[in-house]
């Protein structure tokens, strides 16, 4: 039997995976485990061994199983989405564990998804086209919201923001997208998407505006028809890509003949500068920021880029901040992280007994207490929508 203090023979190169992959340096490790670095330095060169206590606090601050340490080389692992934000190169910083938390959250549930599916006998591939960027997005656009079913008139009949994101998602995920809502900085990206599988996911930043989302939503749902995985900041700057996805992402939320026969609109006349309220009522009218409808004003000539840089300079600090509040509910919170498609499918496997109650705990992150509410929120969302 092995004791705590007994050195274990360990692949050099899956302690260093293991590090690298929650965004951990070196001195990070000494630090945590009262080490010098030249002690890591030598467990990951192979020169020195780590004992089962040391690699059991490994595993805690790596998060893994410590079953993983005994790999015989780190896995095969694809690779992160496609870095699309515009920071300038000196401040961009590799992702922080709660962004590589994330990502690597979202592959375990896509990849769990089709494995569930193929035991259901569930067909998982999904098909939603492929395009380019030299593609007509407004084209594109009106073709997607016809395959989502949305009208303009349901789209301005939603009460507010918070149920357009609701609709949104519910009409994305029929389409066999996955969609998962997890936290991480908001300065490291406002969402990404997995492209490359059979089963497409979108990650959606928990801690973005509720509008923000919704943009983001078919920003990464471009991505997607693109064939293309990125995380992203929706900025512009000398970016065909995301240019195009923004484009695709406007064009959707705010259709080009909805928002010239606005009313306010029509009566505007060819003055550049908007009056704040109205652009807030045109914007809550279809539930997108004051932003986007600034933007698509000029895109149609009826502002300058001078007035719109400056009301965007105005707003960016409130623009994607998400106001908080309330108490946190367990099932709702389980069922907008993990999607109702993805939480439906770990109810019916545990149903049908492909996976124990342990495994529903562990894939939806819950509590098995809570278990009967999830059960009876998505039972209810399904109802609701048929």
């Amino acid at each position: 039997m092995r004791t705590a203090s007994q050195e274990i023979s360990v692949v050099s190169s899956v302690l260093r995976w293991a590090r690298e992959t929650i965004g951990k340096s070196i001195d990070d490790v000494a630090k945590r485990l009262d080490l010098s670095e030249n002690v890591v330095e030598k467990w990951e060169s192979g020169e020195k061994r780590p004992t089962l206590k040391q690699l059991r606090e490994l595993a805690v601050f790596y998060k893994r199983p410590l079953a993983a340490f005994f790999l015989a080389a780190p896995p095969d692992e694809p690779p992160l989405p496609v870095d699309f934000r515009s920071l300038p190169k000196t401040l961009k910083k590799p992702f922080s564990e709660p962004t590589l938390l994330a990502m690597r959250r979202a592959r375990r549930l896509q990849s769990l998804a089709l494995d569930l599916s193929k035991s259901l006998e569930q067909e998982s591939r999904v098909k939603i086209g492929r395009v380019t960027v030299s593609d007509n997005p407004e084209r594109l656009a009106d073709a997607a919201r016809k395959h989502l079913k949305v009208t303009i008139e349901e789209q301005v009949d939603w009460d507010d923001e918070t149920a357009a994101l609701s609709e949104w998602k519910r009409r994305v995920e029929e389409s066999g997208i996955l969609i998962f809502e997890f936290p991480f900085p908001i300065e490291e990206g406002r969402a990404f998407s997995f492209a490359e599988s059979d089963q497409p996911a979108v990650v959606l930043n928990s801690n973005d505006a509720t509008h923000g989302r919704i943009f983001s939503l078919f920003h990464e749902y471009g991505h997607l028809l693109l064939g293309q995985s990125g995380i992203c900041d929706l900025s512009e700057e000398g970016k065909a890509v995301e240019q195009f996805c923004n484009r695709l992402s406007g064009e959707l939320l705010v259709p080009r003949p909805a928002l010239l026969a606005h009313p306010l609109v029509k009566a505007h006349g060819t003055q550049p500068s908007w009056d704040e309220e109205h652009l807030q009522q045109i914007a809550r009218q279809f539930k997108v920021s004051r932003e986007v409808i600034l933007r698509r004003l000029l895109i149609f000539g009826l502002t300058t880029q001078k007035f719109y840089r400056s009301r965007r300079e105005e707003w960016e600090n409130e623009q994607y901040q998400r106001r908080r509040g309330g108490r946190r509910i367990p099932e709702k919170q389980c069922v907008r992280q993990n999607g109702i498609p993805f939480t439906l499918l770990v109810l019916q496997s545990a149903y049908l007994e492909k996976i124990t109650y342990r495994d529903v705990s562990d894939y939806l992150s819950i509590s098995l207490k809570h278990l009967d509410a999830v059960a009876s929120l998505v039972q209810k969302e399904r109802v609701r929508y048929g």
